[in-house]
């Protein structure tokens, strides 16, 4: 029963340090970065201003790219600072598995205050919220726990504008 709670982030332990289910928390972060990884929010210009790639030498010249898998990338209308899309983080939800930091490449959350009693493992917290990529939801499937809360996106796609990259 215990590695099924490791495996799932159901662990009561405050730390992994000295635990002997270790490599089975490690396999579970590492599954769910490679599903990650496929991800195509990466490709943010948070910056506000864009600048078309140079295109890749192809080795056959004239071949067109399939209707419909044309990458869109996102630019943003507004200032990053103007957008209040991040997420919030239910501290009584929060099991600190960590997961969602070690998948959001931004660094977005942190570890909180440690318990007192030192039985827990210490909560996440949103600690950089505007390092937030906007339209990224990856972080909530990726919880466990159910912690982690979105906006609604239908209010922010005012703020973003796709082109193609």
């Amino acid at each position: 029963m215990q590695v099924l709670d490791c495996f799932f982030g159901r662990c009561e332990k405050p730390s992994c340090d000295g635990c002997l289910l270790r490599p089975v928390r490690a396999l579970r972060i590492a599954r769910k970065s490679r599903a990650m990884e496929r991800c195509e929010d990466r490709a943010v210009d948070t910056a506000g201003s864009w600048t078309k790639p140079e295109p890749a030498a192809t080795p056959v010249a004239n071949a067109a790219p399939k209707p419909g898998t044309v990458k869109k990338r996102k630019r943003l209308l507004a200032p990053r600072e103007e957008i209040a899309w991040f997420p919030t983080i239910k501290p009584e939800l929060c099991n600190g598995c960590g997961d969602c930091k070690v998948l959001c490449k931004p660094g977005v959350f942190e570890l909180g205050e440690p318990d007192p009693t030192g039985i827990h493992r210490p909560k996440l917290v949103v600690a950089n919220p505007y390092q937030c990529l906007v339209l990224c939801t990856h972080c909530v499937p990726i919880c466990t726990s159910g912690a982690i809360i979105m906006p609604d996106p239908r209010e922010f796609e005012k703020f973003v504008e796709y082109v193609d990259g």
